[in-house]
């Protein structure tokens, strides 16, 4: 049966859900169901695209728990929304904590708003206890974390470290024409005033996000909680490889210079190279796009996009440049030729060991397992961690489910990850 989310479904676990002071499971169960109302779409998914009236309902309603809590609530020039518990020493770096409410199309309840969520509970009962924190303790709901709407993902974690002006704005448009510039204007924000939301990496002590692992690793190895080790940096590189188009029935095989074919053979050279770099590199080829695309035509130019990724930045690279060489030496042998084009290239992130070490000592303190594995998937935690110690808390995802109306994480475990994220933030607030 399809783990289609609805509350009555989270709550069949209850009676299993581990007790930790300051935690209640059906308050979070209260409150995902909410959230995944807004948006619902009739498959049961959920579509809540940025600087839309589903994500403004979501942020009202966040802002309004945060206010519950006592946080002290702010909302930035281009929506990024924060609640700050004052720690007792208050000029002290922060300690931040977060996620998303954005999705991906008829995506799933729990992707960015369990990392929200989560915070928001762990902050909670950090916040019950008769005495303050060190540092204060901020939430952070970034904006735009998908990229489903203007193709900009990540992007209210990279205003808020600086990366992205005002400029910017105004060159990125939805599949409706809407510019992403007059989009933040109509729903109330001020885009020209975007340096006012640009923070000081020394003014954040560390942050730490939690997130469904979105893969399959906890859920074999039987455990309860991942520390991740590193965000592996993607990198997109597009061959083309150009021969003749040619009939396919009137042209012999060994005339034929066939660029599908070439591809085809390329192709599996991709999935055979991680292995040879790196126990953690991955490479797909998600997209090939064929010319001219017809039946009976032997294809004279074919496009493929590879997808490579690593927590190793040499490993990675170096796994790039040998299909590349593939690529060639491919070229030569069938008699094509072969275009190059590099695409996006993004660094990886590798957690340092002190968060990971904070991680693991809070959940071996709470009596659970852990599992020391990398993160495929970008979050707002590369962002961040180009620029602060930075580290994720992983919770098991059911067959690895993720960006689906399917994704699902029974509530035990969603109780256990914040749990773990709130003994990690104590122990970084009070250091």
């Amino acid at each position: 049966m399809a783990a289609i989310f609805s509350k009555e479904r989270f709550l069949e676990e209850l009676d299993q859900c581990p007790e930790f002071e300051g935690i209640n499971s059906e308050e979070l169960a209260d409150k995902l169901s909410i959230l995944a109302d807004i948006g619902k779409t009739p498959d049961g998914g959920i579509t809540r695209f940025p600087y839309t009236n589903e994500e403004k309902q979501a942020k009202s309603v966040f802002k309004e728990w945060m206010s519950e809590i006592g946080l002290d609530v702010r909302e930035d020039a281009i929506g990024n929304l924060f609640g700050t518990l004052h720690g007792s020493s208050p000029d002290l770096p922060v300690v931040m904590t977060g996620s998303h409410l954005d999705s991906v199309p008829n995506g799933g309840a729990f992707d960015g708003p369990l990392g929200c969520l989560s915070s928001l509970l762990a902050i909670k009962a950090i916040a019950s206890k008769q005495e303050k924190p060190k540092r204060s303790i901020e939430l952070a709901v970034f904006v735009d974390e998908e990229g489903a709407r203007f193709k900009n993902g990540i992007f209210g974690s990279r205003v808020m470290m600086g990366e992205v002006d005002a400029a910017d704005f105004k060159s990125f448009k939805d599949d409706k024409g809407n510019v992403l510039y007059d989009e933040m204007v109509r729903c109330g924000h001020d885009p020209e005033r975007v340096q006012d939301s640009y923070r000081n990496p020394e003014d954040i002590h560390a942050f730490l996000e939690l997130h469904i692992e979105q893969g399959k690793r906890l859920e074999s190895a039987n455990k309860n909680i991942g520390i991740v080790s590193g965000i592996a940096g993607p990198s997109w590189t597009c061959f083309t490889f150009i021969g003749n188009t040619d009939h396919a029935g009137n042209t012999p095989m060994n005339f034929r210079r066939d660029t599908l074919a070439a591809a085809a053979e390329f192709i599996l050279k991709v999935e055979q190279a991680p292995g040879r770099f790196s126990q953690t590199a991955v490479a797909t080829v998600g997209k090939i796009n064929v010319f001219p695309n017809g039946t009976n035509v032997i294809s004279g130019k074919t496009e493929v996009i590879v997808d490579a990724r690593d927590i190793d930045l040499a490993a990675r690279d170096a796994m790039i440049s040998a299909l590349k060489d593939e690529a060639m030496n491919l070229s030569k042998v069938r008699g094509v030729t072969v275009d190059i084009n590099d695409g996006i290239n993004i660094s990886p992130v590798i957690v340092p060991d002190h968060i990971q070490e904070v991680i693991q000592s809070s959940a071996e303190a709470s009596g659970m397992t852990s599992l020391f594995l990398p993160s495929g998937a970008g979050h707002d935690a590369m962002t961040l961690g180009k620029y602060v110690p930075s580290g994720m808390i992983f919770v098991p995802s059911l067959n690895g489910k993720s960006h689906s109306p399917e994704e699902w994480t029974s509530l035990p475990d969603c109780i256990r990850g914040v749990q773990v994220l709130k003994e990690s933030l104590a122990r970084l607030a009070n250091s």
